[in-house]
């Protein structure tokens, strides 16, 4: 049995296939895959079902589905925005009603650990936090938004598209693992991990401020 999990709670005696990236970020079957080091740095489309690897037992891969629905919310958050967006280009209205979507800090936060340990071992830096205390974060009972310490990377003016692309990147600092980056739908977020409190975590509001009328749509973390 494999399975990341297997210090926080008992696993059961049945071996299950995780996703490197949660499925339902991708409406396609065949995604392309650019330099994977899953599959030898190489990149090449491939089958989105086939996109998995054996690292969780059943029992403790079933308990993730609510995070995996929470990065699927904020990529669905983000495409709500930017057709809401080009919908109201060529508005005439003196000002818009501005919408919004909230995402839920913690779940993810679990979802940003997670994917990372699903990935750890093709980083060339081990993590300078136990994987295991990570592990326990993502079953966790209580909060965990002390524990991670996210922000966006995003540029002032910088060009991006939002579209159902994601990318993940190690951050290092003294040759360890600190964290990842997660590029998704286009916005770049930095996660920085921790065992221990310490994080105050600043609110982030993701602003679509396009139009001459205003902001349209904002999307906030909660």
């Amino acid at each position: 049995m494999k399975c990341w999990a297997k210090n926080v709670s008992p696993c059961c005696n049945t071996q299950s296939s995780e996703h490197y990236i949660s499925k339902g970020l991708f409406s396609d079957k065949m995604l392309y895959v650019e330099s994977a080091p899953f599959l030898g740095g190489t990149s090449k489309e491939i089958a989105k079902a086939s996109l998995t690897r054996n690292c969780l037992c059943k029992r403790h891969n079933e308990r993730l589905s609510i995070y995996d629905d929470e990065a699927i919310h904020y990529g669905e958050s983000l495409k709500y925005c930017l057709e809401l967006s080009l919908k109201r280009k060529n508005s005439n209205a003196r000002k818009f009603s501005l919408h919004s979507r909230i995402i839920n800090c913690d779940r993810l936060n679990r979802w940003i650990i997670k994917t990372y340990l699903g990935l750890a071992e093709f980083f060339k830096y081990e993590s300078a936090i136990d994987k295991g205390e990570l592990a326990k974060l993502v079953y966790s009972d209580t909060s965990i938004k002390h524990y991670l310490h996210l922000e966006t990377t995003m540029e002032i003016q910088e060009d991006f598209q939002i579209k159902e692309s994601v990318s993940i990147a190690p951050l290092e600092k003294n040759e360890r693992t600190i964290g990842i980056q997660v590029e998704l739908y286009g916005i770049r977020l930095n996660g920085i991990f921790s065992d221990k409190p310490e994080y105050i975590q600043s609110p982030i509001r993701v602003k679509f401020n396009e139009h001459k009328q205003g902001p349209s749509c904002v999307v906030k973390f909660k």
